[in-house]
């Protein structure tokens, strides 16, 4: 086995933000089940071409060889993976997402336009579009009975009356961070459906779509692929980072199907690309192209994590639907009402470090995000001690 599965002490010594970054109030160390980083090391290719830039001491700004590169790489994985013919004159280099975002924002949305953000949703896309000058709508998701046949689906009326209110974008995420969901070709089919009727565009995060855990079962399509009328108003934003766990090496690919928006995205783009880390770009080259058999062994190791949390908690009042991708996954502690609030329990109680709830949406208030990116005798320890604070 490739992956790494260090101890909790081995993991605290590293002092990684996610084993470092909270403590208890006393100082305490808590187990580290938060911030989107995987215990595993990443691919031993991955490591091996970031070493070897190192060693010949390429550790300067980007050479102008790395972006095609990039682009070849991010479309040979597509194409093997997702079975997506993705020309590589579509893609653009960024820092990482967030920054794509925020270009965005600045550059190609409406000025001044309310941003449609469903909840939950990752932190910072609630943080960030005030900051660019547009007033964030919170959407929350249908979730368990609302949601018919999926544990939580996109609510399409609320987003209907964002962008009636006037939206000039909707932030898709998709691998769902965190539910887990992987939005079924329908489904997007009924969001494009709807946009298209107004003056807006898509922001679609694809960063976790390499942590899909089934691609049978939940096969992951990208929005924009989906048709011209799909490209026409999505900027597509995706990463290596998540699924070969490289997130502090920026670099990021934009996809641009559509040829206005490329066009237009290459008036600024070149600010955006020059944030790209030489070594998280030679990184990413090597995930996407050596890295695929310990991406194999960590998807294994993450089904097997849900599958016991998923078996604990089935009988308790914790709410928890297993996810059909990422390692971060939702949990809900309304039938407890845990206060002040299940991630202060949790970490003062529990000694296990979690995101809560309410950064990521108004009204998730007793709800928590869970990293399951560890060894199975940390998942253990998370379940035994969660389970210890049921009355």
């Amino acid at each position: 086995m490739s992956i790494q599965t260090r101890t909790d002490d081995e993991l605290h010594r590293i002092g990684s933000l996610k084993w470092a970054g909270i403590t208890t109030t006393d100082g305490s160390p808590t187990i580290g089940a938060w911030v989107a980083e995987m215990d595993f090391g990443t691919a031993p290719e991955v490591a091996s071409a970031m070493k070897q830039a190192i060693d010949d001491g390429l550790l300067g700004y980007q050479p102008p060889w790395i972006a095609p590169r990039v682009a070849e790489a991010l479309a040979e994985y597509q194409h093997s993976r997702f079975g997506w013919d993705l020309p590589t004159s579509h893609i653009r280099l960024a820092e990482s997402v967030l920054p794509a975002l925020r270009a965005t924002l600045d550059h190609l949305v409406r000025p001044g336009s309310l941003v449609i953000v469903p909840t939950p949703a990752y932190m910072p896309f609630l943080t960030i579009p005030a900051r660019h000058h547009h007033d964030v709508i919170e959407v929350p998701s249908l979730h368990g009975r609302a949601a018919g046949e999926h544990s939580w689906t996109l609510d399409l009326e609320g987003i209907r009356a964002g962008l009636e209110a006037g939206a000039g974008l909707v932030i898709l995420c998709n691998p769902w961070n965190p539910t887990g969901r992987v939005l079924n070709e329908q489904e997007m089919r009924d969001l494009q459906a709807l946009v298209s009727q107004y003056d807006a565009l898509v922001f679609s995060d694809e960063i976790h779509s390499p942590l899909v855990l089934d691609d049978t079962a939940t096969p992951f399509l990208s929005y924009a692929r989906l048709g011209a009328e799909f490209a026409s108003h999505t900027i597509t934003a995706t990463a290596a980072s998540k699924g070969w766990n490289i997130a502090g090496l920026p670099c990021a690919q934009v996809i641009l199907p559509d040829d206005s928006l490329r066009e237009r995205w290459d008036a600024f783009g070149s600010d955006i690309a020059h944030g790209a880390s030489t070594i998280g770009a030679l990184g990413t080259i090597a995930a996407y192209t050596d890295g695929v058999a310990w991406q194999q062994e960590v998807l294994d190791h993450i089904r097997a994590n849900v599958a016991l949390v998923d078996a604990a908690l089935a009988d308790t009042p914790i709410d928890f639907a297993p996810p059909e991708a990422t390692y971060l996954t939702w949990w809900g502690f309304e039938r407890l009402g845990l206060e002040p609030n299940p991630a202060t329990v949790l970490r003062e109680r529990a000694r296990i470090a979690v995101n809560a709830g309410r950064t990521l949406g108004t009204g998730w208030e007793q709800w928590a995000r869970v990293n399951l990116a560890c060894s199975r005798h940390c998942a253990e320890e998370i379940v035994e001690r969660t389970l210890a604070l049921l009355p």
